[in-house]
Parts: C-alpha cells; sequence; structure tokens
C-alpha cells in the first residue's frame, strides 16, 4: 500500500523498499532476542487495512496484521491465516479452510466472517477505501463499487462456517493468488470497527490485531510508538523480537545520527549519506519494484491538455535526478510499470524493455515544441502549477530539481513548491487538491497489471484523474478475453503501457531502489521488494 503514499508516495526513502537485507534463518524458537529500535521517514497515518495510503501505515498493518497467505523471506507467497486451499478447475471458486486457532488480540476468535466482512466494506461505496479497486473480478465487487448493485452482501465471499471462506469470482485472475497476501484483504471484526466508528484504525486504541505484533503508544500523531509481540498468534512460537520501537523523522540526518550513535538499527539514507556509507558494513543498496513519477491532476484544464503533459515529460532530465539527486537510490526510468514485475514469455525480456517508447526520455526540443503547442490551443502564455511534495529530505530535493528543470525548459511555466507533512499527501492526492506530486508506486505483487489498474477510469488509486476510453478497453482486453492466454495477455500489457506513455496518464521519472544502513546483528528483517516493506515477524537481534 504495498507506499510516500502508495499511488501518491512522495519521493522519499521509505518509499524506496527492497528484499530480505540479511538473510538468517531463526534458532530454537524459545531463545528470543534482543528489542529492535527502528527509524522511518513518514508518518504512521491509519491502521485501517481498507485504506492504507502510505508505507509506515503498511507496515503496521502487516505486522499486526496476517490475510489468507503472507509472503516469506524468499519473497514466496505462504498460507498464513489459511492451512489449505481448494481452486475450482476454470479457477472461479477458491474455498479456504482457516486455522483452528486464529484469535484477535482481544482474545476472541477470529473467523471466516471476519473476512467476509471486511471485504464487503472495503468495496462499500460508502467506505470509500483505497483498496477497493484490487478486488475488481471478485463476483460483483465492479457493481457494487459503481453503486449498481446496492446490496454488498451479494459479493462473491460468503462464510460456509468458521472455518470455511468460498471466494467466487466472475472472471480468471491471474494475480488473484498474489492479491491475496496485500493487506485490502485482511481480516476486520466487524464489532470493534463499528463501536470504533470512525475512530477505528486513528489510534494504538482503535486498532486490532491478528498477527505477529500489537501496535502501542500511537495516539495518531506519536513520532515513536512500538511493535510488541502478540501472544495470541497463531504462529507466535516464531516470533523471537518482543519489541519493536519507531520513530519517524523526515530529516535523514536525524536519523543517520541515531544509527551512528547506536541508539537504532536501521536507518535509510539519502543521496549525500549514501555516497559517505559504501564502505560501512551495515550499508546495503537493494532493487525494488517501484517507480518514480510525476502526477499531473486533469481537472486542471491545462493538465488536461496532452501536449502540455508531454512538455512536462519531456523536460525533466532523468538521468541528473537518478546521479545527482537521488544518487544511488535509483535508475533512469523508462516505463510506468516497474522492473522486474513480468518476462516476456517468449523471450525472457523484462517487461520494461518490451514497453519502452519515445515519450518516456529527456528532449529540450520535443519540450519546447510540445509546451508551445500546448499553450497555444489552451491560448496561454503562462502558467502557474503548483508541486506537491513530502516534507522529507529526499522528496524535497527531487521537487526542488523538478522545479528547476521546468521552469528551466518550459518558457512562461512557474512551478510553485508546496511541502506538507508525509501522511497528508495521500488525503491532498485523493481529494484533487494539487496539480502536480512527485509519486512513487511500490508494486503490491508481481504483475504489471498491479500498476496498470490505478490508471482506469475510476479506480480508487486514480489520482490523475486520466480517463481514455482506448486504455479502458485494452485493459478489458487484458484481464478478460485474453486473460488465461499468457502471451496474448502479455501483448496486451505492453500494448497498455506504450499507450499511457503516448497519452501522458503520469510521467515516469525513476525506478526507485533503497540505501540503508542496518545493523549486522539483526537477522530475518524481510524488507519487501513488493507490498509492505518491513515484515518483523521472523526478526533476531543477538
Amino acid at each position: 500500500m504495498n507506499k510516500v503514499v502508495r499511488n501518491t508516495m512522495m519521493v522519499s526513502a521509505t518509499v524506496l523498499a527492497g528484499v530480505t537485507l540479511l538473510q538468517g534463518q531463526t534458532a530454537a524458537a524459545t531463545k528470543m532476542g534482543k528489542a529492535l529500535n527502528w527509524t522511518l521517514t513518514g508518518d504512521l497515518s491509519t491502521t485501517d487495512p481498507s485504506n492504507v495510503p502510505d508505507i509506515p501505515s503498511q507496515d503496521a498493518v502487516q505486522n499486526t496484521g496476517e490475510g489468507l497467505y503472507r509472503v516469506d523471506k524468499n519473497g514466496k507467497l505462504q498460507l498464513a491465516a489459511a492451512k489449505s486451499v481448494e481452486v475450482s478447475k476454470d479457477g472461479l471458486t477458491w474455498s479456504f479452510k482457516l486455522r483452528d486457532n486464529l484469535r484477535w488480540s482481544d482474545g476472541s476468535k477470529l473467523t471466516a466472517q471476519d473476512f467476509v466482512y471486511s471485504w464487503q466494506r472495503t468495496n462499500d461505496p460508502k467506505t470509500a477505501a483505497i483498496g477497493a479497486m484490487f478486488f475488481s473480478g471478485v463476483k460483483n465487487a465492479d457493481a457494487i463499487q459503481s453503486g449498481k448493485e446496492k446490496d454488498v452482501t451479494k459479493l462473491g465471499v460468503t462464510a460456509a462456517d468458521d472455518h470455511t471462506l468460498v471466494v467466487t469470482l466472475e472472471r480468471p485472475l491471474p494475480q488473484f493468488k498474489s492479491e491475496l497476501a496485500m493487506m485490502y484483504f485482511y481480516p476486520e471484526k466487524q464489532s470493534f470497527v463499528e463501536k470504533a466508528g470512525k475512530k477505528f484504525g486513528t489510534s494504538a486504541q482503535n486498532s486490532l490485531a491478528s498477527g505477529p505484533y500489537l501496535l502501542k503508544n500511537w495516539n495518531g500523531s506519536s513520532k515513536t510508538y512500538t511493535y510488541v509481540k502478540n501472544k495470541y498468534y497463531w504462529d507466535a512460537d516464531k516470533v523471537r523480537t518482543p519489541k519493536v520501537t519507531v520513530t519517524t523523522t523526515a530529516d535523514a540526518t536525524t536519523s543517520f545520527n541515531l544509527y551512528k550513535a547506536g541508539k537504532s538499527d536501521f536507518a535509510l539514507l539519502n543521496a549525500t549519506q549514501a555516497k559517505n556509507s559504501t564502505k560501512n558494513s551495515g550499508y546495503k543498496v537493494v532493487n525494488t519494484s517501484a517507480t518514480t513519477y510525476m502526477t499531473m491532476n486533469e481537472q486542471n484544464t491545462v493538465l488536461n491538455n496532452l501536449k502540455v503533459r508531454q512538455a512536462l515529460s519531456y523536460a525533466v532530465n532523468r538521468k541528473k535526478l537518478a546521479n545527482n539527486v537521488l544518487t544511488g537510490a535509483a535508475t533512469v526510468a523508462k516505463t510506468f510499470v516497474a522492473q522486474g514485475l513480468a518476462n516476456n514469455p517468449t523471450t525472457g525480456t523484462d517487461f520494461t524493455k518490451d514497453a519502452t517508447t519515445k515519450y518516456v526520455s529527456y528532449n529540450k526540443a520535443a519540450a519546447k515544441k510540445a509546451w508551445a503547442a500546448g499553450l497555444k490551443e489552451l491560448n496561454k502564455k503562462s502558467v502557474n502549477l503548483t508541486l506537491v511534495t513530502a516534507d522529507t529530505d529526499s522528496a524535497k530535493q527531487a521537487a526542488q530539481y523538478l522545479q528547476a528543470q521546468l521552469e528551466a525548459h518550459l518558457k512562461g511555466l512557474t512551478v510553485t513548491v508546496k511541502t506538507v507533512p508525509a501522511k497528508q499527501t495521500s488525503a491532498l492526492l485523493k481529494a484533487g487538491k494539487f496539480d502536480l506530486a512527485v509519486s512513487t508506486w511500490n508494486a503490491d505483487y508481481a504483475d504489471p497489471v498491479d500498476m496498470l489498474q490505478t490508471l482506469v477510469t475510476g479506480a480508487s488509486w486514480n489520482m490523475t484523474h486520466w480517463s481514455d476510453k482506448g486504455f479502458d478497453a485494452l485493459y478489458k482486453q487484458a484481464t478478460t478475453t485474453d486473460a488465461n492466454n499468457t502471451k496474448k495477455r502479455y501483448a496486451d500489457l505492453v500494448a497498455l503501457e506504450q499507450y499511457a506513455e503516448k497519452h501522458g496518464a503520469v510521467a515516469p521519472l525513476v525506478y526507485s531502489k533503497m540505501t540503508s544502513l542496518m545493523n549486522p546483528k539483526v537477522t530475518g528483517v524481510y524488507v519487501n521488494p513488493i507490498g509492505g516493506t518491513f515484515d518483523w515477524k521472523l526478526a533476531y537481534k543477538k
């Protein structure tokens, strides 16, 4: 949500997820390790699984909750809350048997009905859930979200009994198993949610856990909060870290200094720190499945113009952004879809290479030409745009760079940078209160659909308000007609990426990486390249 915000994640070290930083199998489950101290450059905003907008919130929900599947330290899906699954031959009916010893952190039983309630709540338009779009393809999900079907109980999920969950799809979904590990598919306890009302997920007191840890000492705005081991978690014997204390700061220097002083076991680095830390024993650079891009709000008449959007994309020198501003933490992006999400079924080539077009590139002449044409169509000589950014060091540096690039290459353009607390960025973008924003999408699962679906008309994560019938039709073909034909589906997805690039849906900038320092005494922390970033379930500190 799995990030900075997930479709609207500002450029920040928090979005730069990776893979297992330090491998290490847990020893005897009875041997507990020491408490961990962690720093993040982003505030926790919610623990509501239906509405997770940013990396810190994804971390919180991932570590205090669990779905039918969980991603293991090798990046593979493993059954979690479910102990077994049966899938019909046509792939449309999934029957899960839940574990017998599932409990909420208040000691009450966790049942199949808790999944049913959660999924219905997420799809209910009244919830306005960020995660709703991921349910597309579950029977009646689209109809319920659009309001055509008023009865949420018609959603394709039922509880046959306390331990049996049955899911019905209306079309094949090749990515469905991967989606089920996402927090948007986690269970929610109806009585707890309804009692908390609008306060649900806004503090530790108004949060309920089913995963490895409980959240403590978070009042909704706390800069420091803790996770403590959940004794009711079904797999508690494998949880060897008694407590994880998280400190959030927008200043990377503070995080770096805490690590150097031995007061933190982990610190995400800015470009300067990364340059100076390459010989440190705890230094790690990890590739991620994330793309940082410029979001352009097409509710703005100026940005609704195709030539203007193309000009904005052409005007950015991505190589300098990657090498000089985000040193060590990024490489030049040529597509919206991140690297490593799919390979050509015939050649094995990465999706991003097959989908590259001329529209995602630095071209001063093309920028000037498109900008002049756009202004002529709009009958304007000058334009003022506001660029929203989070208040983290990396985010502000990237925003300032973009401001300089755009103003230098596009005559008559004035860009004002608006810096806001990281946790507020998603709310601003969701409300459409921005012109431009530097966003990062950290893939939730390994499939281009995860990112491309955010550009579909009316999608819950479509913050650009871009709407194109041609794109929508091609997306429908890829996800229905060609869903079970691997080669045709892949070709459709490549065509979708190229269509979005040509029509300026977004302006891809860089593929994000993570540069960090992590205490060599810590093992077993899984840093996910997709979905929630930090998973401390198997963490162990000597």
